[in-house]
């Protein structure tokens, strides 16, 4: 209804104002021939042409303009011709019917005084819009062969910004079309009267009580060249009771030069004035912005538009609102510049390579992944289609050499009709290429104009590889793993109150522990896995998948690794061995309490001493406290990340070192841009085979094995963290399995939470077995998450005092981080998809061997 409105307000200038030069020179005896076209917000266009028949055609187009073309010719007519004059004379009603005045016939098709619908004799000015220019008196013609007349009305035209009307809801520009430029009236039309009072108030009032004088600051239109040192003008706007008034000042060296002085006509929710002699003040292309300043202190000041300018071409009648954005990926053959109006969209593609023309570039406007419109660019024409190929807009492309390649532009007329919310996924192909290769791109031009991948970015930490020079036992050791992570921040000049962010938590592996010898690695490992999102895995287990835009918010990221020997532990641990959630010292369950709640303080405190700050062998304290002994410590490393002071697009590769030197450990972390169409796809995690291939002893080995996959983090509930503060604890979300256990079926999987306690198992007798579970170990019907994590420990069981002295057959544990890059994409979707099976060969440091399958299935449904 906005856009209906707006162009009833100026487009009923176009029948009933007459500025100057009413009656323009022509040839007695001769014929005139007048075309115009109206162009409706209510996406119907009317083209009217007076000679003698009216022809109608429809269209969408929600642009206001309005064209006057007159022609004339030399030849006289002897023979009257019985049509209405193509002149001013004739005034049209609502639904553009021609209004019998005079001596006018029915037969014409004219309605008598009235319009089709409502009341009243053709258009009516609405009430709150002032005209500061002088009106004259239509003329009536006698329906026979008329002289040479010209209708000559004023050039008008109104912009808004998209999702800012909260306070104006739009700006107008009025001026002559005889002498266009000449005299401008602008107009400010506010929400309603009482905005239009705060905001265009007096300069200063009296207080009654004081007597003193209480001054009151401007709102103040700004126009400038556009150039960073270009000219700059301000008009100051003061209001009234009755009216305001307006100073027009250039900016200079020297301060405000007064230009003109004038009056502010105000009516309704609108402000007008009138600037004369505009064109020779101000560049053909002017730009302007309102920096609107309230009369009470409960309102704020605001920038109207909050982005861009208005650009004014009095010359031409018009304003308008631009807003651009601009993207380039680096290596990719084409980068691209948007540019929005009201309606209106302008493309610039800009080409490096020279078969990139003709391309197809592919718009979805309803977010669901396919191109609801198709984009059809050749050098020298555009064709906009539906999905269907019916076409809906086509128009000229511009080709021009640049110095950032071959640019290619083309303007939309009315393509925000088609796509009125204003915000749509893009993708470009030509017959070899896509652009993005691995991503799309999201254009929205509902508040200002951006231009972004098509990603949801998250910070994502990787234990990427843990190397211990002495195991802490006098042969192999039981090693286990625990990390975590939490971002810190504080107000800048002092150290308290300090904020945590939720804690991030992970150990490896789950059920049991990794054997390792001295100078041991600890991960599986693969050097060619180290470099590229866009590689089949990474090393190691994830810790951290905080999204991008929390991360910013902390001075510091901690990330903390610790591992210890459990030869002897003490009661609490023989609890619950599973999977490890006390992150500060590394203990098994995923319980939350009175543990969680020290071993916070202690991760805290752990990250002071990194930082050279005071403590005191809190690691002793805590573990003796903890499990009533202190176990064989094989060590902790600590990295304090900085986000917002180094780029991880390309990844970020750190080594950390225990204090005591025993223990390396290498983080990975990324910026990880996971693709928002990912929640049409199904992700399933799978064990595909597991096979026992060397054996620890000889004969029959008892088998079992454990395997879990983990999409993303979850929560586990709030402890309380330092200064009496709830802290959020996160684990990965998912399953962990074993395998066997015994049910009515026969051997089957114990199935439990990725933070499981211990996992109950039986074996399989058998020597060198090969198993294929076909086991969906995780599915979803959402594929968005920040990574996949897999996992498999294979193990032969013996007997021992603890339980600890089962045989390792081999451990992997591989993360998939869900980038963009890392994903297919096919060029005529926006949804990507992957599959791929993958086998590890892996060993244990006992001797017996396994291979394991897995695989990962990631499409639509």
């Amino acid at each position: 209804m906005r856009g209906h409105v707006k162009f009833m307000l100026f487009a009923a200038l176009g029948f009933i104002v007459v500025l100057s030069g009413c009656v323009g020179n022509g040839v007695p005896g001769g014929t005139s021939e007048t075309t115009r076209t109206i162009t409706s917000t209510e996406t119907l266009t009317e083209a009217v042409t007076q000679t003698g028949s009216e022809t109608s055609t429809g269209s969408e187009s929600p642009k206001q303009t309005e064209t006057n073309t007159p022609t004339s010719s030399a030849t006289e007519t002897a023979t009257p011709t019985p049509s209405p004059s193509p002149n001013g004379s004739v005034q049209l009603d609502e639904d553009g019917l021609p209004i019998c005045t005079g001596d006018m016939s029915e037969d014409s098709g004219c309605e008598d005084n009235k319009t089709i619908e409502g009341s009243g004799s053709g258009f009516a000015l609405p009430e709150d819009i002032v005209l500061n220019i002088t009106l004259q008196p239509v003329l009536q013609l006698a329906p026979i062969n008329p002289p040479n007349l010209t209708y000559v009305g004023p050039l008008s035209s109104m912009a808004d910004v998209p999702g800012e009307e909260d306070v104006i809801e739009w700006v107008g520009l009025i001026t002559s079309s005889t002498k266009p430029g000449e005299s401008v009236t602008l107009t400010l039309h506010f929400k309603d009267e009482n905005l239009l009072g705060q905001y265009i108030h007096v300069p200063f009032i009296m207080d009654p009580i004081t007597g003193k004088k209480v001054t009151y600051e401007p709102t103040v239109m700004k126009l400038s060249e556009g150039d960073e040192f270009g000219k700059r003008w301000e008009v100051h706007l003061y209001g009234g009771i009755s009216g305001g008034s307006f100073t027009l000042y250039e900016i200079t060296g020297n301060g405000p030069l007064k230009l003109q002085e004038g009056k502010v006509e105000l009516k309704g929710s609108s402000a007008s004035f009138t600037i004369e002699n505009f064109s020779s003040i101000f560049p053909d292309k002017t730009y302007m912005s309102v920096e609107a300043v309230p009369m009470s202190s409960k309102l704020q000041a605001f920038s109207y538009p909050s982005k861009e300018s208005f650009v004014i071409k009095a010359k031409e009648g018009r304003i308008d609102y631009y807003t651009s954005a601009f993207l380039g990926i680096e290596g990719e053959p084409v980068s691209l510049r948007a540019t929005s109006s009201d309606y209106d969209l302008i493309l610039e593609f800009y080409l490096t390579k020279e078969d990139w023309l003709p391309f197809t570039a592919h718009i979805d406007s309803s977010d669901d992944g396919t191109a609801d419109w198709i984009l059809e660019v050749r050098d020298g024409n555009y064709e906009l289609k539906d999905s269907s190929g019916s076409l809906f807009r086509d128009g000229n492309v511009t080709v021009e050499d640049t110095q950032l390649g071959k640019r290619v532009s083309l303007r939309i007329e009315n393509f925000y009709s088609l796509v009125p919310w204003r915000k749509f996924r893009l993708w470009m192909t030509n017959w070899v290429d896509r652009f993005p290769a691995k991503s799309n791109l999201w254009v929205d031009a509902s508040e200002g104009m951006s231009i972004e991948k098509d990603v949801d970015r998250y910070l994502v930490a990787v234990v990427e590889d843990v190397f211990i020079k002495e195991n802490g036992d006098y042969a192999e050791g039981e090693i286990e793993l625990s990390s975590w992570a939490y971002g810190m921040t504080w107000p800048d000049g002092k150290v308290y109150p300090i904020n945590h962010s939720s804690l991030y938590t992970f150990g490896y592996p789950i059920g049991h522990w990794v054997e390792a010898e001295d100078n041991s690695r600890l991960l599986y490992h693969d050097d060619r896995m180290t470099g590229s999102l866009g590689r089949p895995f990474v090393n190691g287990y994830p810790i951290l998948a905080m999204p991008m835009e929390e991360a910013k918010k902390y001075k510091i990221i901690v990330l903390e690794t610790a591992a210890w020997d459990r030869d002897e532990p003490g009661k609490y641990v023989t609890k619950t061995v599973g999977y490890l959630t006390d992150f500060a010292v590394g203990m098994a369950t995923g319980e939350i309490g009175t543990v969680a709640n020290y071993a916070y303080k202690g991760a805290t405190w752990m990250n002071w001493l990194a930082t050279g700050q005071s403590g005191d062998d809190l690691w002793g304290n805590v573990f003796n406290w903890l499990a009533g002994a202190e176990p064989d410590k094989v060590g902790d490393a600590v990295y304090v990340l900085h986000p917002n002071e180094a780029d991880f697009t390309r990844g970020y590769r750190v080594v950390a070192e225990s204090k005591d030197g025993n223990m390396r450990v290498t983080y990975v972390i990324y910026e990880v841009e996971v693709p928002r169409l990912l929640k049409y796809d199904n992700l399933k995690a799978e064990l595909l085979e597991v096979d026992f291939t060397k054996d620890t002893e000889i004969g029959d080995d008892e088998y079992y094995y454990y395997a879990r996959a983990c999409a993303g983090f979850e929560s586990l509930g709030e402890t309380e963290g330092l200064h009496n503060v709830e802290v959020n604890v996160l684990a990965p979300a998912g399953y962990a399995y074993s395998y066997p256990v015994s049910s009515s079926e026969g051997a089957t999987f114990n199935r439990q939470p990725c933070s499981a306690r211990k996992i109950f198992h039986k074996y399989l007798s058998g020597d060198k077995l090969s198993l294929k579970p076909g086991l969906a170990m995780l599915e979803r019907d959402d594929a968005r998450v920040p990574f996949l994590y897999m996992e498999y420990s294979g193990w032969e069981e013996d007997s021992g005092k603890w339980g600890n002295d089962d045989d390792p057959m081999g451990n992997v544990g591989i993360t998939i981080v869900f980038d963009d890059d890392y994903f297919d994409w096919d060029p005529t979707s926006g949804i990507p998809s992957k599959y791929w099976s993958l086998d590890f060969d892996v060993c244990g440091v006992s001797g017996g061997c396994s291979k394991v399958w897995f695989g990962l299935d990631v499409r639509t449904g």
